[in-house]
């Protein structure tokens, strides 16, 4: 253990290393301070002589004053001053004397002081001058709290004292209190954060981690006792108070502000004066100095530039960048700083790559790559300030999300919090932070909060920057909405702002924010929610969109008002698309649908549905659907037409298929007679079946190589994630080394692979193709659907031109003969169709019956082996591990009725022929073992539902048992769907406890028995190939019981 002074590092209390320091180096600088206290003219000095003197002298007053406390449990003595160098005397002076200080933020409001004062059972109040006037309103409401007034620092430093006694070493005292913090209190009242001895020691012990040689800490305690820093936020939130923990444990001097409202010409001024090499902003005041060119000359004059409390607009962090090293900084007040490396690429200064000693573990939320950081604990939590806090956990939760840099592994950039996610009343999900910086980086703009909460689309509420010319509020939007459209380009589609869905904050209501700066969503929300509701209840746009839809008759003006009205609502100009294009593809969502629908139904066009524009998914399309029903024209499609249409994207696809080169040299299904093991490329890996299927293949002796291919550039840490969470080991295993992961679009050519020379591997090696990768929507065309087809046939063409003769296996649907009728036989055989009239009449099951005709004609004329695989209900796992995913249609039933106190008799016409998903996985296997065996370039066909069906009433009796303790009543499925519709405008917690409100349009689909099967589905063939499948029992009661275990609901 290294040491300093007298004490070792790790084991140091901060009174002692000031009354070190004030010995063996007195006139050592611990800050520079204003003069006067309100003044920015000059500064002075503050040396550890003085320091100490100060710390002795106020210990005396406290005894004085409130007594000293010896005995346990500690007793809290708050404080509230002014933003000056007596926050870190009277934390060691209390330190000396037995009290455990209490630092109150001076901003919160006074039931939010007395709330803490209660928490905290404090009866002792201390505070400044400047403070006073809110001591004594905190005194009249609360008769036992006694307070005094503490001397000005001058009066400290002049006044004699000697030295007060403080003989508790770190292991006597480092379970007690040292410092209680609180919480910002956005989301309520602030809550205590009790800090201990050790939380601080862990602090001090974390500056001697070793670092890479060559590398740069993400942290400024590794700053020097030569540097200066400068503190920017307030002493009584730990952001502001590391600074000067920093000070007195590693002797960096810090710079005080004077005690003035803050603003960049104070900044500026307080640099040009001081001169640090350093400083520690939030991201809100950088962004004000970058409107400032002074500012920014003044900036340049740092050696580095930490910013930290939030994340920071790209555009600021560009500017800054490229003037000096901006660097971002992480730190908790429950789990103190967080040790990171800057990056080696100064454009990556918005990530983070964390050290291996703090814990970190990056845990995939399923969302788009965001991973929650969580914080684990291992040998050495003398370096984990955050279980000193919570001693008692194995780890903790942040709920701080960062998403993966595309092309780096191990940088992270911060996305915003769980609790910032907004869910709509359709129960989509997303963070808006990421939007919200770039909307602030406009000048205009100060602040931006997008809301959306429980309802159907996002709204945004901007506030302006007072300090800019801000024009009228229409003029305001005008101005802002690029860079709107900006924000909307990053964001899902269901997160986007449309134009007439922004509000403008006013002077009187400003934004609230913490001390660090940050912007309070939920008291943003709160101050602004009769405004929000108000544009919620706007129809400015849509009025001008019907009134100019209204009156168009020509094609050509129907053509150009679509087109505009597409734009707005994708937030892309008319010139980034065209009017072939398919708008599904370009970023339309089933939101904007509907919003279309509702406009062109007020403007006339009283038949057209959402479904139609599904249908018509371009602007070309559309505006002709728009012209026929204008001029009376019959617009309903009939089966012919249909066929017709189907046909065609068929020939479309396998027009021009040849014949294998691999067969024509002789080589058969995947067998090359070298008796080499199987390569295997899996699509969609990441899934709750691809995930099962990699572990099988990975566990599988026959197999020497697995590419899984998938779309998202976190593939692997998401891959890993959900092993975990499924309980599989294999990745964990010798076995991992046979599988590689890879970035593709499968619709491109080389399937989107950077490099031909992977393809190029692939071709030589791979024998097997899994496809198992597919978008799930049920409500788009099929014509939206074709990349996906065009990937079912780029596969082919890979199996068609691989070395091995790649046997093609293609994840299908029940969809695709979701229209088969009693008429058409008893039982729906195991064999492709080359008839779109069994396919359900929806796009995703036309989809799918295209795929598989391409896969019949790849087999037919191209000579490739394939295999169709048409999938029932997965259900979940057979294992303790793993889970049904909650959200989907079963799970949502449960949890609903749970929650309503009624759960329906029978899923109306659904069968429970349900597979669970591990034992799927397993049948596949076989099915692939099977067919790889057989010498045969046909088409297959395997029907993958459970051959034992069973009802969803022998069911029930399990879900009774396990929510003994709730009453739940059986209904009718009809009646249970009608008291979900009684509730008309949904909460947020409606729609987290009874997400089945999300989902009502496909139980009544239940309950009409639309798309379910009249005859069953034959298995005969899918038997005679799987043991899995023939030994394979109806879903029991027991298993349901593991479902409803996992859920927790």
């Amino acid at each position: 253990m290294a040491e300093n002074g007298t004490h070792k590092i790790g084991k140091r209390l901060m009174a002692n290393v000031v009354d070190d320091i004030a010995e063996g180096d007195p006139e050592r600088t611990v800050c520079i301070m204003p003069e006067k206290t309100d003044s920015s003219e000059s500064f002075v000095n503050l040396n550890f002589r003085q320091l100490a003197h100060a710390v002795n002298y106020m210990s005396w007053w406290i005894e004085k004053s409130f007594g000293r406390h010896n005995s346990s449990p500690q007793e809290t003595l708050t404080y509230l001053g002014a933003n000056d160098a007596r926050y870190l005397i009277i934390v060691m002076a209390c330190n000396k004397t037995g009290y455990q200080p209490l630092l109150s933020s001076t901003r919160n409001s006074q039931a939010a002081q007395l709330r803490l004062l209660e928490m905290t059972d404090c009866s002792k109040l201390a505070y400044s001058s400047e403070r006073k006037q809110k001591a004594e309103e905190i005194e009249e409401c609360r008769s036992n709290l006694k307070s005094a007034q503490i001397p000005s620092l001058g009066e400290m430093l002049a006044s004699a004292t000697e030295l007060y006694p403080f003989t508790e070493t770190f292991d006597e005292v480092k379970d007690d209190v040292a410092f209680i913090a609180h919480s910002s209190g956005t989301t309520g009242f602030p809550k205590p954060i009790h800090l201990t001895y050790g939380y601080f020691g862990a602090l001090d012990h974390g500056r001697y981690v070793p670092i890479p040689e060559g590398r740069t800490a993400g942290v400024p305690d590794r700053l020097t006792r030569n540097d200066l820093i400068l503190s920017t936020t307030p002493f009584f939130h730990m952001m502001g108070f590391s600074l000067m923990v920093m000070t007195v444990f590693h002797e960096i001097p810090c710079v005080i502000l004077p005690e003035k409202p803050l603003s960049t010409d104070l900044l500026t001024t307080t640099l040009n004066a001081t001169k640090p090499t350093a400083a520690l902003f939030p991201p809100c005041i950088l962004e004000d100095m970058t409107a400032s060119p002074a500012s920014m000359d003044a900036l340049s004059g740092l050696r580095q530039v930490y910013f930290g409390g939030g994340p920071l607009s790209p555009d600021v962090g560009r500017k800054v960048s490229e003037r000096t090293e901006l660097v971002s900084f992480l730190g908790m007040t429950e789990g103190g700083w967080v040790l990171s490396l800057v990056p080696e690429d100064k454009e990556d200064w918005s990530y983070f790559e964390w050290s291996p000693t703090f814990g970190i573990k990056m845990e995939s939320i399923g969302e788009g790559g965001l991973a929650e950081m969580v914080l684990h604990r291992h040998e050495r939590p003398d370096l984990q300030p955050i279980f000193h806090t919570f001693p008692d956990i194995p780890s903790y939760h942040t709920k701080d999300l960062y998403s993966p840099h595309p092309t780096k592994p191990g940088l992270w950039k911060f996305h915003g919090r769980l609790d910032d996610v907004i869910v709509l009343n359709n129960g989509e999900k997303f963070n808006p932070v990421t939007m919200e910086k770039i909307i602030e980086g406009h000048p205009l703009v100060a602040r931006a909060v997008v809301v959306g909460l429980g309802k159907f689309q996002t709204a945004l509420i901007a506030e302006p920057n007072w300090n800019q010319e801000v024009p009228g509020e229409s003029q305001f939007i005008e101005e802002i909405w690029p860079t709107v459209q900006d924000a909307n380009h990053i964001s899902v589609a269901h997160g986007r702002v449309m134009k007439d869905k922004i509000g403008v904050a006013t002077r009187e209501k400003p934004f609230s924010t913490t001390p660090k700066g940050s912007t309070q969503r939920r008291l943003v929300t709160d101050s602004y929610q009769d405004e929000i509701e108000a544009l919620y209840n706007k129809r400015a746009s849509a009025d001008a969109w019907v009134d100019a839809i209204s009156g168009a008759t020509e094609l050509s003006d129907i053509l150009q008002v679509v087109r505009n009205m597409v734009s707005e609502a994708i937030s892309l100009s008319p010139a980034e698309f065209t009017d072939k294009m398919d708008l599904y593809s370009i970023g339309l969502d089933s939101l904007q649908t509907l919003q279309l629908s509702t406009i062109l139904q007020v403007a006339g066009f009283r038949t057209l549905t959402p479904q139609m524009i599904y249908a018509n998914p371009s602007v070309d399309k559309l505006s002709n659907l728009l012209y026929d029903i204008v001029h009376g024209v019959q617009t309903e499609e009939n089966a012919t037409a249909r066929a017709e249409r189907v046909d065609a994207l068929v020939k479309r696809h396998t027009d021009d298929l040849r014949q294998s080169k691999a067969s024509t040299n002789g080589v058969s299904n995947g067998i090359n007679g070298t008796g080499k093991r199987h390569a295997v490329i899996l699509t969609g890996s990441t899934g709750s079946l691809g995930t099962y299927i990699l572990n099988d293949l990975l566990n599988d002796n026959s197999v020497s190589k697995v590419y899984c291919l998938n779309r998202t550039t976190d593939a692997q840490e998401r891959q890993i994630q959900s092993f975990k969470q499924k309980g599989l080991t294999a990745l964990e295993s010798p076995q991992a080394n046979k599988v590689e992961f890879h970035t593709i679009s499968l619709h491109k050519d080389h399937l989107g692979l950077p490099s031909s020379i992977k393809y190029t591997e692939m071709l030589s090696t791979v024998d097997i193709v899994i496809h198992n990768a597919w978008r799930m929507d049920f409500n788009i065309s099929v014509d939206s659907f074709q990349d996906q087809i065009q990937a079912v046939r780029r596969l082919v063409d890979f199996c068609t031109h691989s070395t091995h003769h790649a046997h093609f296996y293609f994840m299908s649907s029940i969809g695709a003969i979701g229209e088969w009728k009693r008429s058409d036989g008893s039982t729906v055989p195991e064999v492709p169709f080359e008839s779109c009239d069994v396919a359900l009449r929806q796009g995703y099951g036309e989809a799918k019956h295209v795929c598989e005709r391409i896969c019949l004609a790849a087999s037919k004329k191209a000579g490739v082996p394939t295999t169709i695989l048409r999938l029932g209900q997965i259900a979940g796992p057979t294992t303790e591990a793993g889970m049904w995913n909650s959200w989907e249609w079963l799970p949502a039933i449960v949890q609903t009725s749970k929650t309503i106190g009624r759960i329906p008799r029978t899923l109306g016409a659904a069968p429970v022929d349900w597979i669970p998903v591990d034992i799927l996985s397993t049948i596949i296997q076989d099915l692939i073992h099977t067919r790889q065996i057989q010498a045969s370039n046909s088409c297959a066909v395997f029907h993958l539902v459970n051959p034992t069906r069973t009802t969803w009433e022998a069911l029930l009796p399990s879900i009774h048992k396990a929510y003994s303790n709730t009453a739940i009543q059986t209904v009718d499925m009809k009646e249970w769907i009608e008291e979900l519709e009684r509730i008309e405008k949904p909460s947020a917690e409606d729609l987290a406890t009874k997400p089945a409100l999300k989902l009502l349009g496909f139980y009544r689909s239940l309950v009409h028995g639309d798309g379910a099967l009249s005859v069953p589905l034959s298995v005969e063939r899918t038997k005679e190939a799987s043991v899995t499948m023939q030994s394979m029992g109806p879903i029991s009661g027991e298993l349901m019981g593991n479902w409803l275990r996992q859920w927790q609901f």
